[in-house]
């Protein structure tokens, strides 16, 4: 059975065993370095793209490791990674959901989440855009479908949600600063 590809996603307090770990993985594995950022000072975000085995081997390195945050996305949804690399423009907002996470994985499995289990048009994923590598999600979906994600998310991110807002009818002024 042909496996499918998965991400890895990790950030790390210190750069230079970020990118010792990155050259190791690199070499060691047949994976796609699909994106690598410094976020913040002092910090790395890093994503890569494997078949489903293959991340898992790396989960099991990433885990012994301190001073690394990881988080591994099985069936990724096609529109966080477009919408990671390129904002996404819709004719018209009615409302918003901005999400600020403690972390730039955290953000990517949030918006992973929302992409597959919500009616939800991702907008834009922005990492390391606060202190200590705070990461933001904008979303446009239905109020009922934000009040309902708001409702869900003390429960299942309960450590990675450091704020969030609706916005009803939002400026096209804001849009175009998310």
């Amino acid at each position: 059975m042909a496996s499918q590809t998965d991400l890895c996603l990790w950030e790390t307090n210190r750069i230079a065993i970020g990118y010792s770990l990155l050259d190791q993985l690199l070499k060691d594995y047949p994976i796609t370095l699909v994106k690598q950022y410094r976020i913040c000072p002092g910090k790395a975000f890093f994503l890569l793209g494997a078949d489903t085995d293959i991340v898992k081997q790396i989960e099991c390195i990433l885990k012994h490791k301190e001073c690394i945050q990881y988080r591994i996305i099985t069936g990724i949804h096609p529109d966080v990674l477009s919408v990671f690399q390129q904002k996404k423009i819709i004719p018209k907002v009615t409302h918003l959901g901005i999400y600020e996470c403690t972390t730039s994985v955290s953000a990517f499995h949030l918006a992973n989440y929302l992409a597959w289990h919500h009616q939800v048009d991702l907008l834009h994923i922005q990492i390391g855009v606060g202190l200590c590598g705070k990461s933001i999600i904008s979303i446009a979906a239905s109020y009922t479908d934000l009040k309902t994600i708001e409702n869900q998310l003390s429960q299942l991110y309960p450590k990675d949600i450091v704020s969030h807002a609706t916005i009803s009818d939002p400026a096209p002024e804001l849009l175009s600063l998310l």
